[in-house]
C-alpha cells in the first residue's frame, strides 16, 4: 500500500503545513521538530514484572491504558503535539476503538510487536509470527499499512541481526529500536547515535535510534521513560536544546502508564522492579507538559517521510 494514496494523508499533508507554521518556541531556536513516540502498552505487561504477572492473568488484570491515551491524546491536541504510537497486538486486539481513535487524531500507528516478548527470547519463526500478527491486527483496524516497528524493551541486539530481514520481508520501512546507552549499546548493529542505514544487500532498514547527548562529559540518556522520570528536568531541557541547536532532532519514548500514579501496586515484584516501574510516577505528567510546552514535537512520519521517494529518511523533511 502507497503510504501517500489514501485520503487520510491528505489531512496529514493539510495538517503537517500547519505544523510548519506553528510559532517557534523558546527552547527549540532553530524551529526544530522533535520526536514524539508512545509505547502502548498496558502497565502489567512490562519486562519488569514479566517474573511475577504470567501472560496468561493478563486478561484477568483490570485494564487502564484507555484512560491512561485519553490524558495524552487530550495534552497532545492542546500542545499540538503529533506523535507515533509504537502499539502492542495484544492491546489493539481488544482495544480496537481506541486504535481508531489515536489514528483518526492524526497520529501515527506503528508495531510493537504481540505480547510483549523480548527479541532475545525468540526464535525467527517465532518473531516472524508475532510481527506478523501484531501488523495485520493493526492493518486491519486501521485500513491501511504499518511501515515502524519497535522492539520491547529495545531488545535488538547484535546477536539478533537476523531481525532485520525479516523486518524488511514483512514491509517494514523503519525501525526504533536502538538504545545506544550503556550496556543497551550495540556498536556492531548500529553505531550512530542518529538516524541511519541499516544495509542488507540492495535492501536498506531506515533506522531511528533513541536520543543520547553528551553533557557535561557525561553520555545522558534524555530519550524519555524511566530517565525521564529520574534525571532533573533541566538536564533533558539541556539535551534537547543541544541537539536542535545543532539542527538535530531528538527522539523520545514515553509509555500510558507512567502518566498513571494511581495504578495498582504489584506486592511480589522485586524491589528494583517496584523502583523502576513506580519512582516519580506521580511527578511525571508535570515534567511532561513543560517538555511539550518548551518543544516542538511530531510524529517520524511527519518529520521523515519523504514524499517525493516514497521512503523515510534519515534527514528531516520538515
Amino acid at each position: 500500500m502507497n503510504p501517500s494514496s489514501s485520503g487520510f494523508e491528505k489531512v496529514h499533508l493539510t495538517k503537517l503545513d500547519h505544523l510548519r507554521e506553528m510559532p517557534r518556541k523558546k527552547t527549540a531556536p532553530k524551529a526544530v521538530f522533535n520526536v514524539m513516540t508512545i509505547d502502548l502498552e498496558e502497565w502489567f505487561q512490562v519486562t519488569n514484572f514479566e517474573k511475577v504477572i504470567k501472560r496468561s492473568d493478563w486478561d484477568h488484570c483490570p485494564s487502564r491504558v484507555k484512560e491512561c491515551v485519553s490524558l495524552l491524546l487530550d495534552i497532545f491536541v492542546k500542545h499540538q503535539v503529533r506523535a507515533t504510537f509504537f502499539t502492542l497486538g495484544w492491546v489493539a486486539r481488544r482495544h480496537p476503538d481506541l486504535i481508531r481513535r489515536i489514528h483518526n487524531a492524526g497520529h501515527e500507528v506503528a508495531s510493537h510487536g504481540f505480547d510483549h516478548h523480548l527479541v532475545t527470547t525468540m526464535t525467527p519463526a517465532e518473531f516472524r509470527k508475532q510481527l506478523v500478527e501484531s501488523k495485520d491486527i493493526l492493518e486491519q483496524i486501521l485500513g491501511k499499512a504499518v511501515y515502524g516497528y519497535r522492539a520491547p524493551s529495545y531488545s535488538f541486539r547484535s546477536e539478533t541481526h537476523w531481525v532485520i530481514e525479516e523486518l524488511l520481508n514483512a514491509g517494514i520501512l523503519y525501525d526504533s529500536s536502538i538504545f545506544p546507552f550503556a550496556l543497551r549499546r550495540n556498536p556492531e548493529l548500529c553505531d550512530s547515535k542518529f538516524p541511519c542505514l541499516i544495509r542488507r544487500g540492495e535492501r536498506h532498514l531506515t533506522e531511528y535510534p533513541l536520543s543520547i547527548v553528551k553533557l557535561y562529559g557525561i553520555d545522558m540518556p534524555i530519550a524519555g521513560g524511566g530517565y525521564f522520570r529520574f534525571l532533573p528536568y533541566k538536564i533533558v531541557r539541556q539535551g534537547i536544546q543541544k541537539l536542535n541547536q545543532a539542527e538535530q532532532t531528538a527522539i523520545l519514548y514515553f509509555h500510558p502508564w507512567e502518566f498513571d500514579p494511581g495504578q495498582p501496586r504489584v506486592a511480589n515484584a522485586s524491589w528494583l522492579s517496584k523502583f523502576r516501574h513506580y519512582n516519580n510516577l506521580n511527578r511525571n505528567e508535570s515534567k511532561f507538559l513543560q517538555l511539550v510546552k518548551d518543544f516542538r514535537f511530531a510524529s517520524f512520519k511527519d518529520i521523515f517521510w519523504n514524499e517525493q521517494e516514497n521512503k523515510y529518511d534519515i534527514r528531516p523533511q520538515i
